[in-house]
């Protein structure tokens, strides 16, 4: 044979051996070996056991005042007085503001006394009655007169009781608005009452969770200011309506903010554990997805392996539920899948 052509071989031959070389070194195994006619390669493996899984919903929500409250002036007059202490907390029925009520006290007092004197006058007039029928037509004009005189006496009552601006329930006082001894019009804010004690969450879960959603379900809510520290609290209410647009039910939760961390209007993480069970668990990197479907290799008893359809269910970190397909003790190909078939021999290297 010419040398030339053995020259052409020879480098024909050594760059087959090569790519081959680099396609070994690239999937990073080592070369199938033959046994019993059937190809064998080495994977790790894992165990299908079942494990407690925490069926989950997260989504973010608004914190607010359990109770909330502007307070506002019901009439007009100078404020002759003004408890507001920014950010205390304050009792149901503490004085906060005071308007200038000295016309109406003394409106009060006059009437008061025309309502004694009416008064008599009608006990004169019912002993009259008793001897002179004459007297009965008297006796209902004066009853008349009290009456109204009593119906005025109420309503500058009820005048007076506006001058006083009292806490409607327990909270916080927020910023005032106004300061002593201003004039006020009717309607004016002079300050805000939230009940921060309890911390109302406003949450939205899509209608797919509305099957398992029940008062009382318990959640865990973080926010940034405080990182992964969690507060604990549960569902109150659920809308019976959901939003056409979104398609979700608004949720109200309750969470204890006895130490009044959370603020209303904050951002919250919640997380609503609508189940604990035990489920089986198939290790993530053991799916090998094709199409729509999922599979896994599940090794049998002479250590050759099959392709099985799997049917997954809800999602945790590093692991997926497994509705059908597997059985509990069953062993599956975790690393390695890539390159197995069914019916291949597989070596173990670990667990």
């Amino acid at each position: 044979m010419p040398q030339q052509p053995t020259r052409i071989i020879l480098v024909i031959l050594a760059a087959l051996l090569g790519f081959i070389t680099y396609v070994w070194l690239s999937n990073g195994t080592e070369a199938p070996k033959m046994r019993g006619g059937n190809n064998e390669i080495t994977v790790k493996t894992a165990i299908i056991a079942s494990a407690d899984l925490k069926r989950e919903v997260k989504t973010l929500g608004t914190a607010l005042a359990y109770d909330s409250a502007k307070i506002v002036t019901a009439t007009s007059d100078y404020l002759t007085l003004l408890h507001i202490n920014e950010g205390q907390p304050v009792k149901k029925g503490q004085l906060l503001a005071q308007l200038n009520d000295t016309e109406e006290k003394a409106r009060v007092n006059e009437l008061k006394a025309l309502l004694n004197e009416q008064k008599r006058q009608l006990a004169r007039l019912k002993n009259l009655t008793r001897t002179q029928a004459s007297a009965i037509s008297l006796l209902d004009e004066q009853q008349a007169k009290v009456n109204a005189t009593q119906a005025q006496l109420e309503a500058v009552l009820a005048r007076l009781s506006e001058m006083q601006i009292k806490a409607p329930f327990d909270g916080v006082l927020g910023l005032r608005q106004v300061s002593e001894g201003a004039f006020i019009s009717t309607g004016t804010v002079l300050t805000t009452l939230d009940d921060i004690s309890v911390i109302r969450v406003e949450f939205n879960v899509s209608e797919h969770y509305i099957a398992d959603l029940k008062v009382d379900m318990p959640l865990a809510i973080t926010n940034v200011a405080y990182g992964q520290t969690k507060f604990v609290g549960k569902i109150k209410a659920m809308d019976p309506r959901l939003d056409p647009v979104t398609r979700s039910i608004k949720v109200h939760g309750t969470v204890d903010n006895s130490d009044l961390r959370l603020r209303p209007g904050m951002l919250l993480n919640v997380t609503v554990e609508l189940a604990n069970t035990q489920v089986l668990q198939v290790p993530e990197n053991a799916i090998v997805p094709l199409q729509n479907r999922q599979y896994v290799f599940v090794v049998g008893k002479d250590d050759s392996v099959k392709q099985v359809e799997i049917t997954l269910g809800q999602r945790v970190p590093g692991s997926i539920e497994v509705l059908s397909g597997l059985a509990e003790g069953d062993e599956v190909i975790v690393e390695g899948t890539q390159k197995l078939r069914t019916g291949m021999i597989i070596t173990r290297v670990g667990q």
